[in-house]
């Protein structure tokens, strides 16, 4: 059974527990949603940012969505990883040249 933030729906990366509605939330959106209205978002119960307990789970790694199981899909997101790959490196070149040009000027 994966941990299922209640407000995003999707797995946490810091899961905490509400002892109000006893739901499990992302604690960074629940933080702001106590800072905002002083409730539990599941509930409507009051609750404050020193009631939410975190919760110590081994990190998960996030699940594909569903819709990433065609090859279309599949093929998506691999050119997504590529593009983001070679953008990163773009990056790091341009950097390096920046570099470089700046310790032929000392």
């Amino acid at each position: 059974m994966a941990l299922i933030c209640s407000i995003c729906h999707e797995v946490p990366e810091e899961p905490v527990l509400s002892p109000v509605s006893g739901r499990v939330f992302e604690r960074r959106l629940v933080t702001k949603w106590v800072q905002d209205n002083g409730t539990d978002p599941v509930s409507g119960e009051p609750l404050s940012v020193e009631q939410l307990m975190t919760i110590n789970a081994d990190p998960l790694v996030k699940p594909r969505p569903p819709s990433a199981t065609s090859i279309p899909a599949i093929l998506k997101l691999l050119q997504d990883e590529w593009d983001a790959c070679m953008l990163h490196s773009y990056t790091l070149r341009q950097q390096l040249q920046t570099a470089r040009q700046g310790e032929g000027e000392l």
